[in-house]
């Protein structure tokens, strides 16, 4: 196969190795960011068994896949790294929706997996193995910053990309006419979390911590915003190092500070250490994060410290088919397998699979032929009914359209695990 020359909100729960062994991933991991089924894992060779170009009415390149070959999805995710938490439940999920479809047209359909590391270099390294291996569309990458980092390798092949966690505003707002994403905006969650700190649990004095990620300090950029204009105030904005454990600098100045509450935007490690030593130092006042902390490994890592915390799960449709998602989901990985994210990774699969089906034609050799630009039209103009996160459209920049029927979830951890409040 190759290319021919070529709005209110919602509410959900969290997300899922394949190893690459490439030294390019692992000089990655500085740049911190936001089992499988047997698919390719590694690019396999390009295949030289490729049709001529055509050019269907939608214009720009079309990818021809010969008879008897696969129509390879890439999925970008982290697989290695802390929040491998995250990351392989989010591959389990897509790789659970593509096993439902198996194949279009008569063309199977083929995995092909990058660990994006949850970083901007990871997600770039990630894009070009996925390019490589000659994909037809991505799922991912995972985290914002490394959305944001490999959109423009993407964009350079026209190659459209479903990112399904990915929630920093910077994300959309890059411009990419090639992204959709199935997941929120954080401008929406970072203004929903400071309305319900300051309408809902009455706190007026918080302390903002970010891991300096772009998901992580986007956030709270948001929610700073949103929480003066409220009328509280932030105290201070502190920041904590992903991959280090000591913490005692920020949590000194916390426990001076006195705050009603703290707040957090990062993800599970780094999280989980800061609780517990907010605990140990003696803080009483209240703990909250939001989706890059919400899983059970939180809890876990967190001990007891994690009890009475509240986690913001992100903006959610109110009518939904969870549910039915979830029970397959279980029944596929187990009760522990991890579900933030999940759902929107469940149904950005199908997006992109509904969207191969109206735009694929075999032409008379018995190739299937994909336009770039038709698919890309055809996965921002789809209309997904009763998803496992409800009814899933995008506006114009490639967002989530999530006008009427949502709102944002919040948990507390209670007894050792999140409960739903809202």
């Amino acid at each position: 196969m190759r290319m021919e020359s070529k709005k209110a909100w919602y509410r959900w729960p969290l997300m899922a190795v394949a190893v690459t062994g490439l030294a390019l991933f692992a000089a990655a991991c500085s740049d911190d960011d936001d089992g499988d089924d047997g698919g390719d894992e590694t690019p396999a060779a390009t295949s030289a068994a490729t049709s001529g170009a055509t050019q269907p009415a939608g214009g720009g390149e079309t990818i021809t896949i010969s008879a008897g070959e696969s129509i390879k999805i890439g999925i970008s995710t982290t697989l290695t790294t802390d929040a491998a938490e995250l990351g392989i439940p989010i591959r389990d999920a897509a790789l659970l929706a593509l096993s439902e479809r198996p194949d279009i047209e008569g063309f199977s359909i083929e995995n092909v997996i990058a660990d994006d590391l949850c970083s901007g270099p990871g997600s770039e390294a990630a894009a070009q193995q996925l390019i490589a291996a000659e994909v037809v569309a991505v799922i991912g990458p995972m985290c914002s910053g490394g959305a944001v980092a490999a959109l423009d390798d993407y964009g350079a092949e026209n190659i459209v990309v479903i990112t399904t966690s990915a929630t920093n505003t910077s994300v959309t707002a890059q411009g990419a006419t090639n992204l959709a994403r199935t997941a929120w905006n954080d401008d929406v969650q970072g203004e929903e979390m400071a309305k319900f700190v300051y309408n809902e649990l009455n706190l007026t004095n918080v302390v903002l911590v970010d891991d300096q990620s772009t998901y992580g300090k986007g956030l709270m950029d948001v929610f700073e915003t949103s929480f003066t204009e409220l009328g509280g105030t932030v105290a201070s904005r502190e920041v904590v190092t992903v991959g280090e454990q000591d913490y005692s600098a920020v949590v000194t100045t916390i426990t001076g500070e006195s705050p009603e509450m703290v707040v957090f935007g990062g993800y599970i490690a780094e999280g989980a250490a800061l609780v517990r030593q907010l605990g140990d130092a003696g803080y009483e006042g209240a703990f909250m994060g939001a989706d890059g902390i919400a899983d059970q490994d939180f809890i876990d890592q967190a001990g007891e410290a994690a009890e009475g915390a509240y986690v913001s799960r992100g903006p959610q449709a109110l009518e939904t088919n969870f549910d039915e998602f979830i029970a397959k989901y279980i029944a596929e990985y187990g009760e522990d397998a991890g579900t933030q994210f999940t759902d929107f990774t469940y149904d950005g699969v199908n997006v992109l699979l509904n969207a191969i089906e109206q735009v694929a034609t075999v032409n008379s050799d018995g190739d299937l032929e994909i336009n770039q630009d038709d698919l890309i039209a055809a996965v921002k103009g789809i209309t997904l009914e009763n998803g496992a996160t409800g009814t899933v459209e995008f506006l114009d920049n490639g967002d989530r359209d999530l006008a009427v029927g949502a709102i944002n979830r919040v948990d507390q951890v209670t007894g050792g695990v999140l409960v739903e409040l809202n």
